[in-house]
């Protein structure tokens, strides 16, 4: 049987990021990332919202002149009792590709080859 890192497209790298997520008019949660990649996160948060529910995230970079946000749209595919697997759906802007890319790359220690690979050659990270 395949374990569950083979089927990965893209290596997750260990952020710790605020992120706020917001799905309709009226659920907002804050919580921190416990992990991201190009295809998604985790967020470790009290709030579960259900399976396949659809959101914004906002994740808020840190530490330079001026705030970074990388705008994201994302579904729900999973729940535990440390927070909610995100899967994004849209990366919101040119800014917010550029800006996950480098925050995976840079997250990646040793798994920087690997990454770069990834964003080399994935076909949806590819310019047309």
């Amino acid at each position: 049987m395949e374990s569950t890192d083979n089927r990965r497209q893209f290596t997750r790298v260990r952020v710790n990021l605020l992120t706020e997520l917001r799905s309709g008019e009226t659920v907002d949660i804050a919580g921190s990332l416990a992990n991201v990649s190009m295809s998604g996160l985790f967020l470790t948060c009290p709030t579960h919202l259900p399976i396949e529910t659809p959101c914004t995230l906002n994740l808020m970079l840190e530490g330079g002149v001026e705030a970074i946000t990388i705008q994201t749209e994302a579904q729900v595919i999973r729940n535990d009792s440390e927070g909610m697997a995100l899967q994004f759906t849209k990366i919101l802007g040119p800014e917010s590709l550029q800006h996950l890319q480098n925050l995976v790359m840079y997250n990646s220690g040793d798994q920087i080859d690997q990454v770069e690979n990834e964003l080399t050659h994935h076909v949806g990270l590819n310019p047309s």
